[in-house]
C-alpha cells in the first residue's frame, strides 16, 4: 500500500478533504487536483493541521473545463478517486447549465484513468442521479439500479448534471475496459476540516442563520461526511465493489427534525431555528414562480426507502445516526466560526 498513489480530483471539496485526510492516514500517497496553486496550497495546510503526513501529498492543477493537466495528474497512480463537480450554492435557471463541466469533466478524467493504466476508478456521484423525476408512481425504493429521469419538468439543474455525468463515466469506462465504482450519497454533512464550508453545508448553516423560520413538510436522508470518506476509501479496493453503484444514507429527517438536532447541539442557536411548517398549497404556489422551489414541490407528499444494503455488506458501511451527523455539523460550524455568509462560491 506505502507505493499506492492515488489521484483525487477536486481535492479542495469538502467531502474531498475528508478522503485526502483518511488515505494519508491508510498510508496511500495522495495526488490531488485543484484549479489553483492556492487551494493547493490551502488544502496542504488543512490536512496538515488535522495531523495527515502531507509529505505523502501532491498537487496538480487541473480544471474540469479544460483539457490541461489532467493526463499528467493521472500518470503514474494506481487507482483514481473522481470527486470533482460543479455544487452551486444556487440552482441555475438554464437546466443544462452544470452539465459541460460535470460530464466533460467526467469524460477527462476516465480517459486520464484509462491512459495512466489504473486499476480502478471510484467516482462520486449522488442519490441525485438515482432519485428524482419518477412521478408519484414510483414506488419510492430507490436502488442502484434506479436512474433519475433527467427530462422530467421538476428535475433540478444539478440532478441533470450528476445523473448525465455518472451515466457517460459509466458508459466511458466500459469502453476503456476500466473497473469503476460509483458513491452516490445523500446530503452530506458533519465536521469541517477548516472554516471553508462548502455547498453540502448550507442548509444546516441557513437554519443556524435564522434564515429558515418556516419549512416545507419535505424529508431528506442524511449523512455524515467521515462515514462517506471511509466509503470512498474501501471502495479504492473492496472484492466485490467493480460494476456497483451504492447509494448511502444513514437515515432520512424532515426539515424539521433538522432544526431540532442543531437545537440539541448548540442550544444558543434555537432562537433561529425553524418554527413553523409551510402548508403544502404555499409550497407549490412558491413554485410557480420561483425556480429553486420547483424541485421542492416535487418531493411533497413522497416517501423514499433509500436501500443502503449493499454498502453495508461490500464497502462495510456502518454510518453514524443522521442526528449525531447534524450535530457534529452545527458544532463545526460554530467552532471553525463557519456560521456567517461567506458569498457564493463554486465547488469542485
Amino acid at each position: 500500500m506505502a507505493d499506492e498513489r492515488i489521484l483525487l480530483t477536486g481535492a479542495s471539496g469538502f467531502i474531498a478533504k475528508h478522503v485526502a485526510l483518511q488515505l494519508l492516514e491508510a498510508g496511500y500517497r495522495v495526488r490531488g487536483t485543484v484549479r489553483t496553486e492556492e487551494k493547493g496550497e490551502a488544502l496542504r495546510q488543512t490536512l496538515a493541521a488535522n495531523e495527515a503526513d502531507v509529505s505523502r501529498l501532491e498537487i496538480a492543477l487541473a480544471d474540469l473545463m479544460g483539457e490541461a493537466g489532467w493526463d499528467a495528474a493521472a500518470a503514474g497512480c494506481d487507482r483514481v478517486c473522481h470527486m470533482a463537480s460543479p455544487l452551486p450554492l444556487r440552482q441555475p435557471r438554464d437546466r443544462q447549465a452544470l452539465v459541460p463541466a460535470a460530464k466533460g469533466g467526467a469524460l477527462r478524467v476516465v480517459a486520464a484513468a484509462a491512459k495512466a493504466g489504473a486499476r480502478r476508478l471510484v467516482m462520486t456521484s449522488s442519490v441525485a442521479a438515482m432519485s428524482y423525476g419518477h412521478g408519484k408512481k414510483h414506488s419510492g425504493v430507490i436502488g442502484e439500479a434506479d436512474w433519475s429521469n433527467t427530462e422530467a419538468p421538476d428535475i433540478s439543474p444539478y440532478a441533470i448534471s450528476k445523473t448525465e455525468a455518472e451515466a457517460a463515466a459509466w458508459t466511458a469506462a466500459k469502453a476503456a475496459g476500466l473497473d469503476m465504482v460509483s458513491i452516490n450519497p445523500v446530503l452530506v454533512v458533519g465536521p469541517l476540516l477548516d472554516d471553508e464550508p462548502g455547498a453540502s453545508m448550507q442548509l444546516v448553516r441557513l437554519m443556524m442563520r435564522g434564515r429558515m423560520p418556516a419549512v416545507p413538510a419535505i424529508s431528506s436522508g442524511f449523512v455524515d461526511v467521515r462515514d462517506v470518506a471511509a466509503a470512498h476509501v474501501a471502495a479504492l479496493g473492496a472484492d466485490g465493489a467493480v460494476g456497483r453503484r451504492f447509494l448511502l444514507s444513514a437515515g432520512t429527517l424532515s426539515l424539521m427534525e433538522v432544526g431540532r438536532a442543531i437545537g440539541s447541539a448548540v442550544p444558543e442557536y434555537r432562537p433561529k431555528l425553524p418554527r413553523f411548517v409551510l402548508p403544502d398549497f404555499v409550497v407549490r404556489l412558491a413554485a410557480l414562480v420561483v425556480p429553486d422551489a420547483r424541485s421542492v414541490a416535487a418531493e411533497l407528499g413522497r416517501g423514499k426507502t433509500l436501500v443502503c444494503d449493499p454498502a453495508k455488506a461490500v464497502l462495510g458501511f456502518s454510518p453514524r445516526t443522521p442526528q449525531d451527523a447534524t450535530a457534529a455539523a452545527a458544532l463545526s460550524l460554530r467552532e471553525k466560526g463557519a456560521v456567517d455568509d461567506r458569498g457564493s462560491r463554486r465547488i469542485d
